[in-house]
Formats: C-alpha cells, sequence, structure tokens
C-alpha cells in the first residue's frame, strides 16, 4: 500500500508542475502555442520475443507545445499482460522493464526539442522520465507488485514518405535510437530478479516506426540492459513488435 501510495503521489506532482512517442507534425512556419488534453485516446497491443502479448491503453496526455521547436507533457498509461509464453519468472518480470508503456499504471514526463525541421524531414531530441507501478511474479513470498524509476534519451528522426492533402492521408516514418534507465529498490530486486539485474540498469533502444494518417502505427523496438551479471540471460536483446491506433 506504501508503494502505491507514493505512485498517487507522484502522478499528483506531475499533473502540477506516447512506443509513445510524440511525433512532430508541426509546419516551421508555425508561431502559435497549443495545449491539449486528451482521455483515453490510443490504443496498443504488443507481442516481444519473452513470449508476452501485451494490451495498453493511454488513459490521460496532457500536451503541450510552443512554436513548432518544443513539446512536453503528461502521459499515463496501463498494460495488461494477457498472455505470458516464458517459463522463466524473472524474464516475465524484465518484460515490463523494458517495454516503455510496461507497467499497471506508467506516469511520465515527457519533452522532445526540435533542432532542424524542414518541408518533409525532421531531426529532435526526446526524453521521457517516470515511474512504473508493475504487477510481477515473485521468486519468492507474497508480493506481487514493484515499483521502477525509468527515464529515455535519444534522438528521432521523422521524415513525411507520402502526403495527399486533399485527401487527409499521409505516411509517416521514424527511428529512434535512445539510452535509457531504470531504477528498482534492493528489496524487489531480491525479490522479482534474485539480484540479476542492477539496482541501477541502464542500456540502449533503437524504435522504428511507420505512421499512417497520424492514426495507425506499426512500431519495432528492440533494446537491451547492457551491465547485467556475466552469470544472467536477462541480458539479451528484446524485440517488441507493437501496433497502436489514436482516435
Amino acid at each position: 500500500m506504501s508503494k502505491l501510495f507514493y505512485l498517487i503521489i507522484f502522478l499528483i506532482s506531475t499533473s502540477l508542475s506516447g512506443q509513445l512517442l510524440e511525433l512532430d507534425y508541426g509546419s516551421p512556419l508555425r508561431k502559435e502555442s497549443l495545449f491539449r488534453i486528451s482521455l483515453f485516446k490510443q490504443f496498443m497491443g504488443s507481442i516481444n520475443t519473452l513470449g508476452h502479448i501485451d494490451i495498453s491503453t493511454e488513459a490521460l496526455n496532457l500536451k503541450y507545445s510552443t512554436s513548432g521547436s518544443f513539446v512536453g507533457g503528461l502521459s499515463v498509461v496501463g498494460t495488461t499482460s494477457i498472455f505470458r509464453g516464458n517459463q522463466d519468472d524473472k524474464k516475465n518480470n524484465l518484460s515490463p522493464l523494458l517495454n516503455p508503456m510496461g507497467g499497471t499504471v506508467n506516469g511520465s514526463l515527457y519533452a522532445t526539442l526540435s533542432l532542424k525541421k524542414k518541408e518533409k524531414s525532421s531531426l529532435s531530441l526526446s526524453t521521457r522520465m517516470g515511474l512504473k507501478w508493475i504487477e510481477g511474479t515473485p521468486l519468492r513470498g507474497f508480493e506481487s507488485r514493484f515499483l521502477s524509476g525509468y527515464g529515455i534519451f535519444g534522438g528521432v528522426y521523422q521524415r513525411l514518405l507520402f502526403e495527399d492533402a486533399p485527401e487527409n492521408q499521409r505516411i509517416d516514418f521514424w527511428a529512434y535510437p535512445h539510452f535509457m534507465f531504470s531504477n528498482i529498490g534492493a528489496a524487489d530486486l531480491n525479490l522479482f530478479f534474485n539480484n540479476e539485474l542492477e539496482s541501477n540498469s541502464y542500456g540502449y533502444g533503437l524504435q522504428m516506426g511507420v505512421e499512417f494518417n497520424r492514426k495507425l502505427q506499426l512500431v519495432f523496438l528492440l533494446n537491451q540492459f547492457i551491465n547485467t551479471p556475466d552469470s544472467t540471460s536477462l541480458g539479451k536483446e528484446v524485440l517488441r513488435f507493437t501496433l497502436a491506433y489514436r482516435f
């Protein structure tokens, strides 16, 4: 209960102060600032090489953009694993750590800063930091939930592949190489991973995707923790495919 309390406090505090990558559709000439609130506008299904099939919903997205160069906001996502095909519970617990949308509740702050923008392409920096409240499988005992803080930082290349403005049709491609880190408490590290991860794990990721008409996304994500002990199998690459739809 104490962990749930801290997570609620985190979400409230971030409200006062997305995969879920915010693509840039703005014109280089746009000058106005925009603020938008979205509720239950994005739904996602994914499968990965750990044998997990997940479904996710973005319950809340508060988004603010200025002059076509900065986008920032708050996102709250919920993810449920509907199938776990792995016999290793440590790997089952690893799956939501490597999933940017992972966790029964996932609250994060995100920001994107445009570096260069042309008519059909753009280059930007993107970052996301947050907390995941994860429903896991304990290796011993009865505690089934743990908290993980996480962060992602990288560069986004986006290109418009096709556009038919009169028909309101377009296809966008993006590539997002990034660094990532995850923090887990010592007790949870022992209970859910048998100390086969570091308390502060870090690694890399490469996300690539295609978006159709700003609604349907096909996303491939490859990521890996690289500072795992030599004796563990939790440091292998994991590939995830996601299908997302935005209303």
